[in-house]
């Protein structure tokens, strides 16, 4: 199941404080990867580097059919995402249609809500990717949301319907079809790569 939780690591979990919005803005670049969600500044540990080949196996195939369809851009963490709501997020990965990169990128974030994103488990950040940024993804509309979990080798595959998302869970052998990607279709252990 993708959505399974993975083990805590001592190390590698989220660090939380209270601050305002400016108090956000104010920190350094060199602080990543970050967001600001409900006052807190949520820092996260920095990602391994199996997630990071996820991330860019994930990236390319998504990018390759895009730029083949002539339908956007790929952006990819570390880069803050402002949220309607005001929350500020960095998705591992995330879909920006053509008209939404000309019109709300600015040299340093996003100002949109993605239509589609996608974060990959990691032990500290399981439970902010299953349950908080599901929740805030949600709330702001993101019309699609993967969550990827490499231990099981699945995803959990979050689609929009009448404001609440509905989860489809595919395993390895299954095919992931993007409504919000209309045509991209792969199997899920295509996608994942190579154990």
């Amino acid at each position: 199941m993708a959505t399974e939780v993975l083990e805590e690591g001592t190390a590698d979990t989220l660090t939380r404080r209270r601050a305002t919005v400016e108090e956000f803005w104010s920190l350094p670049e060199s602080v990543l990867p970050v967001e600001y969600v409900d006052g807190e500044i949520i820092m996260a540990p920095t990602p391994t580097i199996p997630h990071q080949r996820l991330v860019r196996r994930i990236s390319f195939a998504l990018q390759s059919f895009i730029e083949e369809h002539g339908l956007g851009e790929i952006f990819f963490s570390p880069l803050d995402v402002v949220l309607p709501t005001g929350e500020v997020v960095q998705p591992d990965i995330f879909f920006l249609t053509t008209r939404q990169g000309e019109s709300a990128v600015s040299e340093k974030r996003v100002y949109v809500v993605p239509p589609l994103a996608v974060e990959i488990l990691s032990p500290g950040t399981a439970a902010h990717d299953m349950i908080t940024k599901r929740e805030i993804y949600e709330k702001n509309g993101a019309r699609e949301y993967w969550i990827v979990n490499a231990k099981t080798r699945g995803i959990a595959q979050l689609v929009l319907r009448k404001k609440r998302y509905v989860v489809k869970e595919l395993g390895e052998a299954d095919t992931i079809k993007s409504p919000v990607l209309e045509g991209f279709e792969m199997s899920v252990g295509e996608l994942l790569g190579s154990k």
